[in-house]
């Protein structure tokens, strides 16, 4: 305490540890919590208490917010609501219903009333894990119990309804909302589009991004990305790119919409303009990611550029990057739909001496792609290898593979169709 200057009491210390715990330093404002309790004999109260378990639960220390909670017990200290909701927020993050449930009812059993905090931080943790009634029951708990709630709770039913594809109900909620006299936020509008992209019902995602601009909330980088997809996915793409500049007109797009762009040129064929995209990117200080390479060789593959899906795989190196599974997978899929499957063959090898192991798609697509080009020989050694590394061929290597095998071939199959224990 003499290094901040400060009077060595308990308010002072509190103020500290508070700060300390707040930005993430829960180590040294445990260190100042011995030194308060053990050389200056200064008694915690409540408050710091409340701190410490805070930050101990933010980080997902939870044994030791709960040995702490005890120990203040002990101390003959009361916890209060914004204990409890600490430590019901810390279990929930990590799924200790059980604990929950037990902190929950103590908390009851005690007389000390949960406020909407802690209905939220329920609720939100029973809509992630798509417990949706369970949700709802105690939302109307919440406001039978005389709490009402706040645009964040309204927030987190509402996207939990949306994600479990209960749409009209998550539309009856938000104008229940509004009825009530709360004022949506960007995030309710971007849930709601969000769902209705989802469900591929654009003109009503536009009808609510359309009433967002007209409550004067500015659209986000997830509202546009969203309504983006969503444009992509049911060919409305010349809509999805004016979106896409009337966006720039106003914010910078980030990395997320850059790549929903790019996949959806690339998935719409438009390869001149994803490759144009592609490097106007990188001038605009979004460096080369691994998975933006796989986006746009998978385009150039699809429109049958086969060189230049090549050449930009062979790019990825000079640009520091190495290719994943993923890329590897589009590559041996375009050399073996092309023909090429000596050199997918040779790059599977490849492949594997770089670091990067093969999984159940790439022996399904080499397997296949040797099927197709009548060598069963390859496909055979291949697939005898693939079982052993517990992979299962799928339906159509199986289909194209039987008619290509002879009797004592066809005899010999039931090895490659039984897993193969450890």
């Amino acid at each position: 305490m003499v290094k901040w200057n400060c009077k060595a009491n308990v308010v002072s210390y509190g103020v500290i540890i508070n700060s300390l715990c707040k930005g993430g330093l829960v180590d040294q404002a445990l260190n100042l919590f011995s030194e308060m309790i053990g050389d200056l004999s200064i008694l915690p109260n409540i408050v710091v208490y409340n701190s410490l378990i805070h930050g101990l639960c933010n980080l997902g220390w939870l044994s030791d917010a709960i040995k702490l909670f005890d120990e203040m017990s002990n101390r003959g200290i009361s916890a209060n609501v914004v204990t409890y909701n600490s430590l019901i927020h810390g279990l929930c993050l990590n799924s200790q219903w059980k604990e929950t449930r037990r902190y929950f009812d103590e908390m009851m059993d005690r007389g000390i009333s949960p406020n909407v905090v802690t209905f939220t931080i329920l609720i939100d943790c029973l809509c992630k894990e798509g417990k949706m009634e369970e949700a709802c029951e105690l939302f109307e708990l919440m406001i039978k119990l005389g709490n009402k709630p706040t645009v964040v709770t309204y927030n987190v039913i509402i996207d939990g309804l949306c994600l479990t594809s209960r749409l009209e109900e998550a539309v009856k909620l938000f104008d229940l909302m509004v009825d009530r006299g709360l004022e949506p936020d960007d995030f309710n509008y971007n849930v709601l589009i969000n769902g209705y992209c989802k469900s591929c019902r654009l003109d009503e995602a536009m009808q609510v991004f359309k009433k967002m601009k007209q409550n004067r909330l500015k659209p986000t980088k997830v509202t546009y990305s969203s309504l983006i997809v969503g444009l992509f996915q049911t060919g409305r793409v010349r809509t999805a790119q004016s979106l896409f500049k009337e966006m720039q007109c106003s914010q910078s797009p980030d990395l997320v919409t850059y790549t929903t762009m790019l996949d959806g040129l690339c998935k719409n064929h438009l390869i001149d303009e994803a490759v144009e995209l592609f490097h106007s990117m990188e001038g605009n200080g979004f460096g080369a990611r691994i998975y933006n390479f796989s986006i746009l060789i998978d385009g150039l593959w699809k429109v049958g550029t086969v060189e230049n899906a090549r050449k930009l795989f062979r790019e990825i190196p000079n640009r520091g990057l190495v290719p994943d599974v993923v890329t590897y997978n589009i590559m041996i899929n375009g050399l073996c739909k092309n023909g090429m499957s000596s050199k997918a063959n040779k790059l599977f090898v490849e492949m594997e001496q770089n670091g990067c192991l093969p999984d159940n798609i790439t022996y399904d697509t080499i397997i296949y792609g040797f099927l197709q080009k009548h060598d069963v020989e390859n496909a055979l050694v291949l697939l005898q290898e693939m079982r052993q590394r517990k992979f299962s061929p799928n339906d159509a290597v199986i289909t194209l593979l039987i008619p290509s095998l002879s009797v004592d071939q066809l005899k010999n199959l039931e090895l490659f169709a039984k897993p193969i224990n450890d």
